[in-house]
């Protein structure tokens, strides 16, 4: 097919996406289009019809790919089409029973491109929107608890397509009303060079500590990644300068990635923004966002602690020092140069927290900031031409996004009609035998599996509607509970056997993916039982009297110390295999609930540290 025909394509997709953000836009100052079905069934339209010409573009030398792809894009502008003309007599439908013929074959087509798009964005989420439709048909031919009192096809059409419960329901409304403007919002942010200014900025400040690449590298990715709110987007907007500078310094490229990988990640726990996740919980949970914001701040600073902790004695291990003096950017400079590209993230901030203005209002105003100020001076001024490729990838990604999470809404639908949400709890519970601790561990194994693949928003809605009742009936506080999922969420992306946040970095470090992932969850570790520590102390939240929030956070530090140490195997030296072992230990009991050991544990770490500091070639243990 000639090549101006792909051309012509991708235009139109790109035309097609910056129609969605002009409405978006219109929507977000005026409020939705008719009414709130109207506004999503547009938003899916648009996202569809963009999803698939660009995969028509991706199959252009198939004539089969052209065909499926046509189809499904036909499809999809009937189908919604027809729900936005007949809006007003499906949203006042008082039952299944008043269905017309044409409302159960085009809501039945509806299920089948939901499920069909999805299905290409995650193997694992197109697998349990299949099995919710199979389970809500036919759930009552099912043995024991899972069984249900059954659905004939016209019911099961009408829940998941025609009521608030599916697929118009909580994924397509986090895409429309959380995801969309936050991705295009980091397209805006690359093209005005936001994160060359902020990887300048942190390189100035720890570019000259030991390891000073791979500190200035977190630095870097927790200041632009609390905006982007996506793993694999920061990874990409810095790991591309930080990862061959980590090498050049003298960083495997196993190590470099596994770093990039690891503070890509952490930085949507850095508050105030947290990513789209944490306006997700509010909205489940109830909870006020700055709350949640708050809570955030003693978790993030640990695991940025432990993460320093670990690119620290990497760097000793491999006698790795800071940059050359030469390549250490001016503070003062690099500042003056680019102070203007953190007005728009001060002004989402304030938008945010003290304006408390919607995400989507907030999201559209620091848009429009950004691209002001990035056209103010010469140095990160850009054309018209670039700002439209920036936001026709960021259109694209959202497409695919939205393309991932409506299908949520036949698992949502399964849950709710069928009542699996308290007995699944209840089979959670049995399993675990209501312990905290066990049923945690299994949340843990949950998000490894359902964050195949999947943005950590998604991961962590899943595990909100499957996991947090149950660690909340176990005795955890909700913000706890949801906080903890969010966590591993988070770190799914590069947890093994899928970690498609650590193969990004893997492929741009020329590194093997697993020993990348392999890498990343062991220095990971120390985070891990960051994530335990709140789930049981939920004074590290900020929640508690302040002699308990002091003693927590106290505690929680000298606890990952201890442990990151132990994993390393250095406390102001190197360690043996046995003091390794009773660091890692000791800082378990430090946290401990029981006064006596505590003690126990401090002793034994003060014990080895004072022989690390006054005998630092004598070994305690062997």
């Amino acid at each position: 097919m000639p090549a101006n025909v792909t051309k012509k394509l991708s235009a139109l997709s790109t035309g097609v996406g910056l129609v969605l953000l002009c409405y978006m836009a219109y929507a977000t100052i005026y409020g939705p289009y008719k009414t709130t079905f109207v506004h999503l069934a547009i938003f899916a339209l648009c996202s569809f019809v963009a999803l698939f010409l660009d995969s028509i573009i991706q199959n252009i030398r198939s004539k089969f790919g052209i065909l499926k792809n046509f189809s499904l894009l036909v499809a999809s502008v009937s189908v919604l089409g027809y729900f936005i003309i007949e809006f007003e007599r499906l949203i006042n439908l008082w039952g299944s029973t008043y269905l017309s013929s044409w409302d159960i074959l085009l809501g039945g087509l509806f299920v089948i491109i939901c499920i069909e798009a999805s299905w290409r964005q995650s193997l694992v989420l197109g697998a349990l929107a299949v099995t919710s439709c199979l389970y809500m048909l036919f759930g009552d031919y099912l043995p024991g608890v899972f069984s249900h009192a059954g659905m004939d096809f016209e019911r099961f059409i009408y829940i998941v397509v025609y009521t608030s419960e599916g697929l118009f329901g909580t994924g397509l409304k986090v895409a429309a009303t959380y995801l969309f403007m936050f991705v295009i919002l980091g397209s805006v942010l690359r093209v005005t060079k936001t994160g060359d200014f902020m990887i300048d900025m942190a390189n100035g400040l720890l570019g000259s500590k030991v390891g000073g690449a791979a500190k200035g590298a977190m630095a870097a990715s927790a200041g632009l990644g609390t905006i982007v709110g996506s793993s694999i987007g920061n990874v990409l907007a810095t790991g591309t300068f930080t990862i061959p500078l980590m090498k050049r310094t003298g960083f495997e490229p196993h190590v470099a990635a596994a770093v990039e990988t690891n503070t890509s990640e952490g930085a949507q726990l850095v508050p105030p923004i947290l990513g789209a996740s944490a306006f997700i919980m509010a909205q489940l949970t109830g909870i006020p966002y700055e709350v949640i914001a708050l809570a955030a701040v003693v978790p993030a600073s640990l695991y940025y602690l432990s993460l320093y902790s670990v690119v620290h004695i990497e760097a000793l291990k491999h006698n790795i020092s800071g940059l050359p003096e030469e390549e250490i950017p001016s503070i003062k400079k690099t500042f003056t140069r680019g102070w203007h590209l953190l007005v728009a993230p001060i002004s989402l901030f304030y938008l945010l927290l003290v304006g408390s203005y919607t995400v989507t209002f907030a999201s559209l105003i620091a848009i429009f900031i950004a691209i002001f100020f990035g056209l103010l001076r010469k140095h990160t001024r850009f054309s018209i031409k670039e700002l439209i490729t920036f936001l026709s990838e960021g259109l694209s990604q959202s497409a695919r996004i939205t393309a991932l999470v409506i299908s949520i809404g036949l698992i949502q639908a399964a849950i709710v009609a069928t009542g699996l949400g308290p007995r699944l709890t209840d089979i959670i519970l049995d399993f675990s035998n209501g312990s905290l601790l066990m049923t945690a561990s299994l949340t843990v194994i949950a998000a490894t599996i359902l964050g195949m693949g999947m943005p950590t928003p998604i991961t962590y809605l899943l595990l909100a509607m499957f996991a947090a009742p149950a660690l909340i009936e176990c005795g955890s506080t909700v913000l706890s509970a949801h906080l903890f999922l969010f966590y591993f969420a988070i770190k799914s992306g590069s947890t093994p056997p899928v970690a498609l946040v650590a193969v990004v970095a893997a492929s741009i470090a020329e590194a093997n993916w697993f020993r990348t992932a392999m890498t990343a969850f062991i220095h990971s570790l120390p985070g891990f039982a960051v994530a335990f520590m709140f789930l049981y102390q939920p004074a590290l939240l900020f929640d508690g009297t302040s002699d308990e929030i002091f003693f927590a956070i106290l505690k929680a530090t000298l606890a990952v110390l201890a442990i990151t140490s132990g994993i390393q195997g250095w406390l102001l030296s190197w360690l043996s295999l046995g003091e390794r072992l009773v660091l890692i230990l000791s800082g378990i009991a430090v946290f401990n609930e029981l006064l006596t050991i505590n003690l126990v544990g401090f002793i034994l770490i003060s014990a080895i540290f004072f022989f690390r500091y006054f005998y630092p070639e004598v070994k305690i243990i062997k």
